[in-house]
């Protein structure tokens, strides 16, 4: 009788100090939605995939307020035409609306803070998107293969966009990125096929790993005085990109920085640049002339040519070629 006793009083003491909203948070299901309640608040888990048209999200559901759209929502809900959002919901999560190809506009509300990674992933319909000034970050690859995204308004709310973030949007044509933004993360613009101009603002301190790589519309960029590194392959592939300023915050250029950019014809290395990367100049077919400021300790430049002063090694030479000419005695 005393073990029984006891096993009955170590139920009790467990589920005393068990929350109640765990207990409670058994998912739900009204039409389309499956939810789950959580300290009085719903999270949408999961969409029926029959789902279709335009349609606007419930601001509550079982009398609960809707504050979160969750991973992986509408997963492949292919007949979605529109959403609106409700002004209840503070986040998008990850996924959460992945290959929904029919989903043409999204009306996000200004009490969402956050998109989370991939939130619209492969949205091949995706025409444009208007982000509130309450958000804060834009996940990773949050509109990665959104091709036919045109236009995209990143608010100066924004600190953080994520790796990938607007990778093989092919129909985007220009980009601003805000003051608040201090990095461009890798991958971010990568094959952004249409893109023709971009505004960095002088908050960026660096540019990421392939950043821009293979934007083959991208005549021209103006990196600021803030930028102190161009990563790896950061303009990769930009084919019509004609001329480059690099500013004298600039420390290093990273390796094939700008490899296969084919209208380059000229650029001018400041004397801040201590290092410059394998191949960053490399099929470079029309860069003819490369000029070193004669305050740089570190390169030097003849006849266009390009060396490193302390290894005593060829950079770069005319047309993007190497092993041509011989290093100079001075």
């Amino acid at each position: 009788m005393k073990k029984v006793l006891s096993l009955l009083l170590a139920f009790a003491m467990l589920f005393a100090v068990v929350p109640m909203s765990v207990l409670t948070a058994s998912a739900e299901t009204y039409e389309y939605y499956t939810y789950k309640v959580s300290d009085g608040k719903a999270t949408i888990k999961d969409v029926d995939t029959s789902i279709s048209g335009d349609i606007t999200l419930p601001s509550t559901l079982g009398g609960y307020p809707v504050i979160s759209i969750g991973d992986w929502a509408f997963e492949d809900c292919s007949g979605l035409k529109s959403v609106t959002i409700p002004n209840s919901v503070t986040s998008i999560g990850d996924s959460a609306f992945y290959y929904c190809s029919s989903l043409t506009s999204v009306t996000i509300p200004d009490s969402v803070t956050s998109i989370g990674d991939y939130a619209f992933w492969f949205c091949s319909s995706l025409t444009s998107v208007t982000i509130p000034n309450s958000v804060t970050s834009i996940g990773w690859g949050a509109f990665r293969g959104c091709s036919s995204l045109t236009s995209i308004a990143i608010p100066d709310s924004v600190t953080s966009i994520g790796s990938f973030a607007f990778e093989y949007c092919s129909s985007l044509t220009s980009i601003a990125i805000p003051k608040s933004v201090t990095s461009i993360s890798d991958y971010a613009f990568y094959d952004c096929s249409s893109l023709t101009s971009v505004t960095i603002p002088d908050s960026v301190t660096s540019i990421g790993r392939s950043a821009f790589s293979v934007c083959i519309s991208l005549i021209s960029i103006t990196i600021p005085n803030s930028v102190t590194s161009i990563g790896d392959e950061a303009f990769y592939g930009c084919g019509s990109l004609t001329s480059i300023a690099i500013p004298n915050s600039v420390t290093s250029i990273g390796d094939s920085a700008f490899y296969y950019c084919i209208s380059l014809t000229s650029v001018t290395i400041p004397g801040s640049v201590k290092s410059i990367g394998y191949a960053a100049f490399h099929r470079c077919s029309s860069l003819m002339t490369i000029n070193v400021d004669e305050g740089n300790e570190n390169y030097s430049s003849q006849n266009g040519v390009l060396f490193n002063k302390d290894k005593q090694e060829l950079i770069c030479c005319p047309g993007g070629k190497s092993g041509e000419y011989s290093i100079p005695n001075s």
